[in-house]
């Protein structure tokens, strides 16, 4: 995740150049030449997801998993520490940028995608966040049954445990949160830190000032309006992420192996299009170097992430017909789907100086000597300053709040011929998915349950404004000249004029923040974009020429989604055309949250793997409302009420679906829950 409020993120440090692992360490990984001919499940990505799936597949003892992971351990312990949420690093990331964007001034963007193990999670602001119950269920109205919220919560709940923070700062910030709606005893620690910067509370009240509301925890489905959000820390504020949350407890396991420093080139199939093997070759070596063959008894798991998972599938003859063919590779399955609808969120920054800041502020820990020495003195007992990373609130602002001529932009986009906006490379599977999108997305435009642009604060003076749901969409696509350099990619970002006027209103909101009665005791002055800067025109432009594309929050670009509205995979993971493989990373997610995807993405693997194990165990229950091994305590309230569990179906909680055509889930709502109809074939519970 990206999201440094006051500075801009940085590439820094020299590239990766070793694999050299401690000598205490490396019963942790294989080597090639200790590879076994097949394993029943080949994970292809020891990132986030890939991390997670590999733990649950191999709590079976008689089952074998192999993980192949294209980079290297980060044993830094710098990575570990809250400021390493600032810090993107040469050698965990993919040297890749994006192909010049003309809806920014034909300007690159530099691509955020991890190369390391543990993936994203390594490396992200460690905002520990979930979107609002209705992104999910938008998911699940594309024709995507069980992945509503009601249908991912116990995910959630299975992957993450939360720990108050102390009750004094609690009480002093009124920090908020609902463990019995929201939280689980999951393996990823998260917790707020041990400090927040006094002038935060000005910044809060300014938001009841505006009209936007407060709500307790955004966790449990209202991830709306301003809210308080953890990060993903242990008590020590160490970061808690998938190496030490799900590979570390596991690694020791004889049936768990992870080979790293090998790059996939491909997947292989039987004639009956079944997948059959992967082709690995050591990371570093020419094109043409020595290959070797690991064979899957029972499933290959993409989790390459939204960069390689579509470009391991085109190279494997799953793709876009025509752009296989230029390339030279026979179609096995033509899926227009593969390498396109690639989302992010678009940003950009804003800042305004306080000239009556609150002290100690954080320009205090870089210009008092006498404060940063008691930082410092704190820190050696992990308290204090240096224990928040990023920050740790968010305004997620919906539409209706953010401009008063909302619904003329929502009239605007339905007006337009989709085709227009879209990629060149498009096909008409391509367009009528976006358009099946288009309508939830202009849906959530209207409602004030959902946000549309995400502003962060923690008590500076520059923030980030940034695009929660944006219409452009981009593609991931095979360089044909050679198909083993890194993907072309476009993020074809702001080519959607709607994106623009969405941005131009955030800008003149954000501005209304700034000069909030509350806010006023810190006399803010603009610093960026400045006052010369008003106009919708001078406000677009000054957006164009500033924003980055991608907030290393890419995905998309292997949807779940029906086949004709290009899907690469079913709402049970598979890829479409073949069998034995499937997709269990960022990269299925067909319309992106207003949220960072951490937490989502660890949600999705969990699912993920209850999905697998369930097709080769009859004795499991497909992947639904209880995890597997896991206990479901709903609550609709933040107080310790709960509803059992039915025997017959898990009650649906607020927001979820409850009913309508060819569903066949839980009708019963939780507690203080109606399941209320919205059309015939959706009805909600609220």
């Amino acid at each position: 995740m990206l999201i440094a409020l006051t500075q801009a993120l940085s590439l820094a440090g020299a590239v990766f150049a070793s694999a050299h692992i401690p000598g205490d360490l490396r019963a942790r990984q294989i080597d090639s030449g200790q590879l076994s001919a097949a394993y029943d499940y080949i994970v292809v990505g020891g990132g986030q997801s890939g991390l997670v799936i590999a733990n649950r597949l191999s709590e079976d003892p008689t089952k074998t998993v192999l993980v192949v992971e294209y980079g290297y351990f980060d044993d830094s312990p710098a990575q570990l520490e809250p400021s390493s949420a600032t810090q993107y690093l040469s050698k965990n990331l993919f040297n890749a940028s994006s192909v010049a964007q003309p809806g920014l001034g034909n300007r690159q963007g530099i691509v955020y995608a991890a190369s390391v193990v543990g993936g994203g999670s390594t490396v992200n602001g460690m905002l520990f966040d979930r979107g609002s119950a209705d992104d999910y269920n938008n998911w699940e109205k594309l024709g995507n049954p069980g992945w509503g919220f009601s249908g991912l919560l116990p995910y959630f709940k299975k992957s993450a445990t939360f720990t108050p923070p102390r009750a004094d700062l609690a009480a002093e910030f009124n920090i908020t949160w609902d463990i019995p709606s929201a939280w689980g005893d999951g393996p990823i620690q998260a917790t707020f830190p041990d400090w927040q910067w006094p002038t935060i509370k000005a910044q809060w009240a300014a938001w009841t000032d505006l009209g936007v509301p407060i709500n307790a925890e955004g966790a449990g489905g209202d991830a709306f309006g301003a809210y308080w959000v953890p990060s993903n820390t242990d008590q020590n504020y160490r970061r808690s992420y998938a190496r030490n949350a799900y590979f570390d407890p596991a690694k020791n396991r004889p049936n768990l192996k992870l080979l790293i420093g090998y790059r996939v080139n491909e997947v292989l199939f039987t004639a009956n299009k079944r997948a059959d093997s992967i082709k690995i070759q050591a990371r570093g070596t020419a094109n043409g170097a020595p290959t070797i063959t690991v064979k899957a008894a029972q499933e290959i798991i993409l989790c390459a992430g939204w960069m390689h998972t579509p470009q391991i599938l085109q190279r494997s003859g799953i793709g876009p017909s025509a752009l296989l063919t230029q390339a030279g590779i026979p179609v096995l399955v033509d899926l227009p789907g593969v390498g396109s609808n690639l989302q992010d969120h678009p940003a950009i920054g804003i800042n305004y100086r306080y000239q009556t800041d609150i002290l100690p502020n954080q320009a205090s820990l870089y210009t008092n000597a006498t404060f940063q020495a008691w930082a410092a003195q704190q820190w050696a007992q992990r308290k204090g300053p240096s224990s928040m990373g990023v920050g740790n609130a968010l305004a997620t602002v919906p539409f209706p709040l953010l401009s008063p001529t909302y619904q003329t932009t929502i009239d605007k986009a339905k007006a337009q011929n989709a085709a227009s906006y879209l990629p060149r490379t498009y096909t008409t599977e391509n367009i009528n998915g976006f358009i099946a999108q288009r309508a939830l997305i202009l849906d959530s435009f209207g409602r004030k349950d959902n946000g549309v642009v995400e502003i962060p604060f923690s008590g500076g003076g520059g923030t980030s404004l940034v695009l929660e749901k944006p219409l452009s969409r981009g593609t991931v696509l095979l360089n044909t000249a050679d198909r083993y350099a890194e993907p072309i990619i476009d993020y074809n970002c702001n080519i959607n004029p709607v994106d623009s006027d969405v941005l131009v209103a955030t800008v003149k909101f954000a501005r209304r923040w700034y000069q909030a009665p509350s806010q006023q005791r810190l006399t803010p002055v603009e610093q960026s974009p400045g006052t010369s800067i008003s106009s919708d025109a001078q406000i677009a432009s000054w957006a164009a020429n500033g924003m980055t594309p991608s907030t290393a929050h890419g995905c998309g670009t292997a949807a779940m989604a029906p086949r004709e509205q290009a899907g690469v995979v079913s709402a049970n993971l598979t890829v479409y055309g073949v069998t034995g493989l499937s997709v269990g990373d960022i990269s299925i997610i067909p319309i992106i949250p207003s949220t960072h995807p951490c937490a989502t993405v660890y949600a999705i693997a969990e699912k993920a793997a209850d999905l697998i194990k369930s097709r080769y165990d009859s004795s499991i229950p497909p992947a639904g409302s209880n995890p597997i091994s896991t206990t479901t305590v709903i609550s609709s309230t933040a107080s310790s009420t709960t509803t059992s569990v039915s025997p017959t179906c898990t009650p649906v909680s607020k927001y979820g679906q409850c009913d309508g055509q060819n569903y066949s889930g839980c009708k019963i709502c939780a507690s203080g829950s109606t399941c209320q109809y919205s059309n015939p074939w959706y009805s909600q519970c609220l």
